[in-house]
């Protein structure tokens, strides 16, 4: 997994792209970067280096016909088949990844996850349980931080992978492979469910005798998978929360790990359907890579989740608001209404992604009391799922005074339908940037407006906890 020193060129800077500048800089390795911004932390940052900075694709390449064959590392955001990189291609660069770069540089084990939601918690879940039970570890990926900045050789590295990764890895043989769930997601940029899914494919095109494949087989598309990997890879185990499984979720609420009791679902800090599917992949994961069973359970009990990922934001009288800013895609806020007791109020908006809304109209129609849409996708919204359930729009380009705005209209409506008492959820189904630089960004916002709620409510003191994610009402 050594590679040559072949001078590096990145394309897109961000928190990936730096990383690798000063990984690459600090080995001693010929390193340039393009950056389409005039200006930037991060350029400034990759300068004081001593990378230069390229401002045509095709000079940088014709600069290096005497050096070793030249090698690109792209940003994840940039489509792989935009035409720098094309060009780079046809001029006899390589054109890869932040995280296929790391493993050709870094030795060590690595552990890979993807799915279309919970691969965030599942990266971390993972990874705290392989540390709580002594491993040296690194976690990063499309989790924060990047895996360039944390990779260290001999550890074992566990990395959450997008399908924008996973397109630019085409030698990456983690030694255990999590694939948690397919639905739809980034559509704009694959331009079908099946490309998508495809990138997501890229996780298996590697593993051979000494992998390992963690598949959940409740999902028929990945049941397939695992079935074509028997061929090819040494050991393939299986999660399932409704039926038999190297771990899965027994009729008494226990979850199960190769026919041994771990803990009970009620002993998990978190909450819901996907949840427990998390932790059931997390317990195979962290069993590949050598934990003991007690330090597995351990390690389930002790997560406390991901701020931003189905999170209690706060409660303003008998209101519990919590906070999903990350849940974008279909699949992930599905599961956030389904773990969401009755009433409810559904947040969604923001920039959408070009996925199928419909699949939720089921769903909708019998959980949610109230929808109230925002930003650049509130109209599509409402009228996907007008006549479903009471919807209202928060008009406005203002992040800060939206989130305002949609918290006092839900309690509001509690105050008036539901005498005071029910649940919030902010699950956007959207991105984040047509009124915020990103979903952490969203998700603060909405926290700072249910404070602010909160104080007024208690006459200056706020009720906020920071801890499980428990809404009002119990578990679902």
């Amino acid at each position: 997994m050594t590679g040559a020193l072949a001078p590096v060129l990145v394309y897109g800077l961000g928190r990936s792209g730096l990383a690798v500048v000063r990984r690459a800089a600090a080995a001693g390795t010929p390193v340039s970067f393009y950056e389409a911004r005039s200006a930037g932390a991060d350029i400034d940052a990759a300068l004081a280096l001593g990378s230069d900075r390229v401002t045509d694709v095709a000079v940088w390449l014709g600069a290096q016909t005497q050096a070793p064959t030249p090698l690109v590392v792209a940003a994840p955001g940039v489509p792989i088949d935009h035409p720098d990189l094309q060009r780079l291609r046809d001029g006899g660069a390589e054109v890869i990844g932040e995280v296929e770069w790391v493993w050709r540089q870094v030795s060590g084990r690595y552990v890979a996850v993807t799915g279309t939601a919970g691969k965030g918690s599942v990266t971390r879940w993972c990874g705290d349980t392989l540390a709580g039970a002594g491993l040296e570890v690194a976690v990063g990926g499309n989790i924060e931080p990047a895996l360039a900045a944390v990779a260290r050789a001999g550890a074992t590295h566990v990395v959450e992978m997008s399908s924008f990764q996973l397109e630019r890895c085409p030698t990456f043989a983690p030694a255990v492979a999590v694939l948690l769930n397919l639905g739809e997601d980034h559509i704009d940029r694959h331009g079908s469910v099946a490309a998508y899914h495809q990138a997501k494919k890229n996780l298996l095109a590697n593993l051979g005798a000494t992998s390992t494949l963690v598949v959940n087989i409740d999902d028929a598309v990945l049941a397939g998978w695992a079935h074509e990997a028997e061929a090819s890879v040494g050991r393939v185990l299986r999660f399932s929360l409704t039926g038999p499984a190297d771990a899965h979720l027994d009729a008494t609420g226990t979850l199960q790990l190769l026919d041994r009791p771990l803990l009970h679902r009620s002993e998990l800090r978190l909450r819901g359907d996907h949840q427990v599917a998390n932790a059931l992949a997390t317990a195979l994961a962290a069993h590949a890579a050598g934990v003991e069973h007690e330090g597995i359970v351990t390690g389930l009990r002790a997560f406390e989740g991901l701020p931003g990922r189905y999170a209690d934001a706060g409660t303003v009288g008998r209101v519990a608001f919590v906070e999903d800013s990350i849940a974008t895609r279909p699949l992930a806020v599905a599961a956030a209404l389904k773990a969401t007791p009755r009433p409810l109020v559904w947040l969604a908006g923001g920039q959408g992604k070009g996925a199928n809304v419909s699949d939720l109209k089921e769903l909708v129609a019998e959980r949610v009391d109230l929808l109230i849409t925002f930003g650049a996708s509130a109209t599509q919204f409402a009228e996907a799922y007008a006549g479903l359930t009471e919807v209202q729009r928060v008009e406005g380009a203002d992040g800060a005074a939206t989130m305002r705005a949609l918290v006092e209209r839900s309690l509001q409506y509690l105050r008036e339908r539901h005498a005071g008492a029910g649940n919030v959820l902010l699950a956007p189904l959207a991105t984040s940037f047509d009124q915020f630089t990103d979903y952490q960004a969203r998700g603060q916002a909405f926290r700072q407006a249910v404070s602010a709620a909160a104080a007024a409510y208690n006459g200056g003191a706020a009720t906020l906890t920071a801890g499980a994610d428990t809404p009002a009402g119990g578990q679902a």
